[in-house]
């Protein structure tokens, strides 16, 4: 693994292969290992970033975070988020852009960073974002968040984890990945898995999902989008945004193996589904 230092942060990221960059950025989870068996099918047509987003795994604050950052409203983790993978594309790729494929959290991450820095992107994925500012239901959609986050501090972890499941309508097999984490199961625990949990409850199950995005602006680089949606996550709430998006930007929709978790459930079906609408 190597290091790259920001403002605020030491960021851990690993690169394998050999060809055109492809940053990968995880969601909830945090850390670029949940993409390792997938890498092992990207790694022969591409050079594959992976990383821990700051805050998570062996990626560490060397600063305290702004008071902000616990209210609904902020935006400055979403923004570093951003800044560090611009900051990676710029280390790994000096003279070239790159490619960009963001999982949920790490999805409405790809959008911030089409947003604030579209000079690094060459083209950019997103699979299955749970962004809902944009959409019809967004005061409902901010509600039920906030339901979400007051439940998991107020009762705990795992009963935080299961209304996500419900008010996403995440499908059984993604609901028993998620409830089954030793993060989610052994919440009590020291573990840095547990903490990266409670960090994603805490800073970004509203902050990041309430986040404004110029989705009007993205029309100027629709021919660098794709949207993603997993075989078997179907009706899911991460899906539903993805199909206003491309209504919105009259964009496709491709289906990818797996469910919200498929780059781990079905490592090889999503590897070779990315790389051919990439290649």
């Amino acid at each position: 693994m190597s290091k790259l230092t920001r403002n605020g942060a030491i960021l851990d990221y690993q690169v394998t292969g050999e060809g055109p960059v492809l940053i990968l950025i995880p969601g909830a989870n945090g850390t670029g290992n949940i993409f390792q068996q997938a890498v092992q099918f990207l790694k022969h047509k591409f050079t594959v970033v992976t990383f821990d987003r700051r805050g998570y795994g062996q990626s560490k604050l060397t600063e305290p975070l702004p008071d902000e950052v616990t209210d609904t409203n902020s935006r400055y983790r979403l923004k570093t988020d951003a800044g560090d993978v611009a900051a990676l594309a710029k280390l790994v790729s000096p003279n070239a852009r790159v490619d960009i494929m963001g999982t949920s959290s790490g999805a409405i991450v790809a959008m911030e960073t089409l947003q604030d820095h579209p000079e690094i992107v060459n083209q950019i994925t997103f699979h299955e974002p749970p962004i809902n500012s944009f959409m019809p239901s967004a005061k409902k959609d901010q509600a039920d968040n906030e339901k979400i986050v007051e439940t998991a501090f107020n009762k705990s972890i795992v009963a935080g984890m299961q209304l996500f499941g419900q008010i996403m309508n995440i499908s059984p097999l993604d609901a028993k990945a998620m409830n089954s984490r030793p993060a989610v199961v052994n919440s009590d625990s020291d573990d840095p898995a547990v903490a990266g949990t409670k960090h994603w409850f805490k800073y970004e199950v509203r902050q990041y999902t309430s986040s404004p995005m110029d989705i009007e602006g993205f029309k100027k680089s629709r021919d660098r989008i794709h949207l993603l949606n997993g075989t078997d996550s179907v009706g899911s709430y991460p899906q539903k945004v993805n199909q206003f998006l491309a209504n919105y930007l009259q964009l496709p929709i491709y289906d990818i193996p797996g469910g919200h978790l498929g780059y781990a459930q079905k490592p090889e079906g999503f590897a070779t589904t990315l790389e051919a609408i990439l290649l």
